[in-house]
């Protein structure tokens, strides 16, 4: 009896709740702005919703205490407003990569539990948002790879996964996760009347990227600000690397947290992918780019700015011969920019180049690379 309850305790640790730990970041004078499930350290950012920016500067045991430092400046997104936007056979091939580092995160209401050693519903939420950008007329990479167990080793192990994503040259690369704060009503939210999830976004401060994918939090967050109020929940600057240190254009999403419905979590995927899609290629339309989002932003309140249809660019052929060498030279040029931009590394952005320009002449500008190429690191 006595070895077997040495035994029961020894297992113990394993058996025991898997619910993450969750430390509450509040202000100087005790207002709570919010929870979190990675350890906070001074120096740490927190950018709220209402675009109000904070700073860790000490951490008491499950409380972290923030200092306000003014409002975040969002990049200027006046774009979103414009009558002509560029056509989407202008820009060659666009892929996003997604993944899952804790390939068991799941949601309690829903699946009845909030982790699932086999496969958690987390890969629902990164297919459907992988489905809904290639509605838009992105390629979407969804590794379906496993990570388990959900320790300290997992980033590790899904390092590897995004690595090989990294070969395909992706223009971003997604991490998906669900939080584990116990308080739904942290993501709950309505959207044109329609009960959806927040989505917070976690970028790693631990790595040389680390200012280009706050550059793209903010913006996808300015996008999603004016686009569809709301959906985005704030952004955390955490001291880790998240395995954002591979390449530029990486981020972590957060997509509601486990205590709630999944189904308000795949209502949000069709306006998270439209902001994503806004964010890295701008107003595109075309066959395969309408801005359409299937069942939702056209027929929400205050999801597209003014409820507008995008305008592709008119079509005209004034000054077609010295314009077309213009207009090719522009693309050249802007091509290579764009691709050293994305890539993080001139070498990376030429092979980039080359593929959008093979694609954008049909072959005879530029060459594509080979499949097995290595991707860009920075």
């Amino acid at each position: 009896m006595r070895r077997l309850l040495v035994v029961l305790l020894l297992l113990l640790p394993l058996t025991a709740s898997a619910e993450e730990q969750v430390w509450t970041i509040v202000t100087a004078d005790g207002t709570r702005l919010t929870q979190v499930c990675y350890e906070p350290e001074p120096g740490d950012e927190y950018i709220a919703g209402d675009n109000q920016m904070y700073e860790i500067i000490r951490v008491d045991g499950e409380t972290a205490v923030a200092a306000q430092k003014g409002s975040a400046e969002l990049p200027d997104v006046s774009w979103l407003d414009a009558d002509a936007v560029l056509p989407v056979s202008a820009l060659g091939e666009k892929l996003i990569a997604l993944y899952c580092t804790h390939s068991d995160e799941s949601y309690e209401p829903s699946d009845g539990r909030y982790s699932d050693d086999e496969r958690g519903s987390i890969y629902q939420i990164a297919k459907a948002l992988g489905d809904e950008l290639e509605d838009h007329g992105a390629r979407a990479e969804v590794a379906d790879t496993l990570h388990h167990p959900h320790d300290a080793g997992a980033y590790r192990r899904s390092r590897q996964t995004a690595v090989q994503l990294l070969k395909s040259m992706p223009d971003a690369l997604l991490d998906i996760h669900r939080d584990g704060i116990p308080d739904p009503d942290e993501y709950a939210v309505s959207i044109g009347g329609k009960p959806c999830s927040k989505v917070r976004l976690l970028v790693g401060r631990g790595n040389q990227n680390m200012e280009v994918n706050k550059e793209l939090a903010l913006k996808i967050k300015a996008v999603a600000d004016r686009v569809y109020p709301g959906l985005i929940k704030d952004i955390y600057m955490g001291k880790g690397t998240y395995n954002q240190d591979l390449a530029p254009h990486s981020i972590l999403l957060e997509c509601g947290t486990y205590t709630l419905e999944k189904e308000r979590v795949l209502s949000s995927m069709p306006m998270m992918a439209d902001v994503i899609y806004r964010t890295m290629y701008g107003g595109v339309t075309g066959s395969a780019g309408t801005s359409d989002v299937r069942g939702s932003s056209r027929e929400q309140e205050g999801s597209i700015t003014q409820g507008e249809e995008d305008t592709p660019v008119a079509e005209s052929n004034k000054g077609a011969g010295s314009g077309v060498l213009w207009v090719v030279g522009i693309a050249v040029v802007g091509a290579i920019a764009y691709g050293i931009v994305a890539t993080g590394s001139v070498k990376g952005g030429m092979k980039k180049a080359g593929r959008n320009l093979h694609e954008m002449t049909g072959g005879l500008v530029g060459k594509k690379p080979d499949d097995g190429e290595e991707p860009p690191h920075s």
